[in-house]
């Protein structure tokens, strides 16, 4: 028997928060806007018809609200799972993007402020390196046969390829650009991962 996990991860929908340009994270929260929903929609329309054993998702409401509507359309449960949650930026959180970037593509100036803010009031990477990947291997574990869809966040999708991919969780920079509601997929065998799509956004050109 070939014991294989398929992760099909998907980002949730764009929010309000999004369309603001408003940094998001793991503390605070903002429901999807319609565009979202829709996005959301057109996601479970491309994924109908492929069988799924589970569906997580991170337990913050802009994820749960895109996993219960690939779930209705899917007939799946969602189990929200605390470790999928995006990181804790801390204070920035709600700020502006163009000035509170945690890529540190921001302003030069307010990089301090960025740092200190994480070192403060946020979490610390090795802490969210060893949750998500904990999330992960709760999941294989329980589906170390099946096809699992997974709805989360930017930051988590990035460390995901860079733990996983190149079993380097510091170079989670390298990859990026995820559209709200794109599908990304990875096939795990005996904790070997193996890239099968990336961000595919085909489904969202209305």
């Amino acid at each position: 028997m070939n014991n294989r996990t398929e992760l099909v991860l998907v980002r949730h929908g764009e929010s309000e928060w999004t369309e603001k340009g408003l940094l998001h994270g793991g503390r605070l929260d903002s429901p999807l806007s319609p565009k979202g929903k829709r996005q959301a929609a057109l996601a479970a329309r491309r994924l109908e018809g492929e069988d799924f054993a589970a569906l997580f998702s991170s337990p913050q409401g802009r994820a749960m609200q895109t996993a219960q509507i690939l779930g209705e359309v899917l007939g799946l449960t969602t189990e929200p799972l605390d470790g999928l949650r995006e990181y804790i930026f801390g204070w920035v959180e709600g700020k502006p993007k163009t000035l509170f970037e945690p890529d540190g593509t921001g302003p030069l100036l307010l990089k301090p402020l960025i740092g200190l803010s994480a070192l403060l009031t946020g979490e610390r990477p090795r802490q969210f390196n060893q949750r998500v990947l904990n999330a992960i291997h709760v999941i294989s574990d329980r589906h170390p046969s099946g096809r699992i869809l997974v709805v989360t966040h930017w930051g988590v999708l990035s460390l995901l390829m860079a733990a996983l991919l190149d079993a380097d969780p510091k170079r989670w920079r390298e990859y990026g650009g995820w559209s709200p509601c794109g599908i990304t997929e990875l096939h795990g065998h005996h904790g070997e991962w193996k890239l099968i799509r990336m961000n595919d956004s085909e489904h969202l050109q209305e």
